[in-house]
């Protein structure tokens, strides 16, 4: 383990042990996801279509793919595995500290794999623009400039990758980077069951970070429920 953070774990009922780093965001992320739990989907009622959904396709023999855009450290990873066990989850994270701590709590989830990249509407490499920000708000641009690179990787090559048709569940938390996601190659929605976004507009007034996500899902059939910061999008 090469993290320079003292390092320390929390057994979580029914998931098991988590590693967070002392002095980061980790601990937030912790209680944000597993104590708080706002992707506590399983209380809106159109839940039962993701759980149909999701017994549909392993009666067809389908393997349900999970992608988790901004997976962190894995945790949301961890609580979508919870819940929907037989699930193919993909976590994508472009920073390689979190990557790394991600991999650390997910090792014993088959199930599970992080993939050190940056999802973006093209595969083109990106960078993270502000390195030095705290671990849970690590932001990816394109073009030139300082900033470490990362791949980009697209929704639809992770789904062609893993022979999917569909994916049950997407979660996005990309600190404004839906702009560029969503602003075009989003054919991927219409085969999606359930969308859960964070937009951030509040943290970049005037730039309009949410437009494209409300601009793709024009024409789509969806009911919204939210919790805590996530909005849920579910496809019907």
């Amino acid at each position: 383990m090469t993290s320079p953070y003292t390092l320390r774990h929390v057994d979580v009922d029914r998931i098991g042990r988590v590693w967070l780093r002392e002095g980061t965001s980790d601990q937030a992320v912790l209680d944000q996801i597993l104590f708080s739990e706002e992707f506590n989907i399983s209380t809106a009622p159109q839940f039962s279509w993701i759980e149909a959904a999701y017994e549909a396709q392993l009666a067809a023999g389908e393997t349900p793919l999970i992608v988790d855009c901004g997976a962190n450290i894995g945790l949301s990873c961890l609580y979508f595995a919870k819940h929907l066990p037989k699930a193919r989850i993909i976590g994508i994270e472009p920073a390689a500290d979190n990557v790394e701590i991600a991999r650390m709590n997910t090792a014993q989830y088959p199930m599970i794999e992080i993939i050190a990249a940056a999802v973006n509407d093209t595969a083109a490499p990106l960078r993270i623009a502000n390195p030095d920000a705290e671990k849970f708000a690590y932001r990816t641009e394109e073009g030139s400039g300082a900033g470490l690179t990362v791949p980009g990787v697209t929704i639809p090559d992770l789904m062609a990758r893993h022979g999917a048709l569909r994916c049950l569940i997407v979660k996005v938390d990309i600190e404004g980077a839906e702009l560029q996601l969503f602003r075009s190659n989003t054919g991927w929605l219409d085969g999606t069951g359930l969308l859960i976004a964070e937009t951030h507009d509040w943290l970049f007034p005037g730039q309009g970070t949410s437009r494209t996500l409300f601009k793709a899902l024009e024409g789509r059939s969806f009911e919204v429920n939210q919790r805590g910061e996530y909005i849920s999008f579910f496809f019907c």
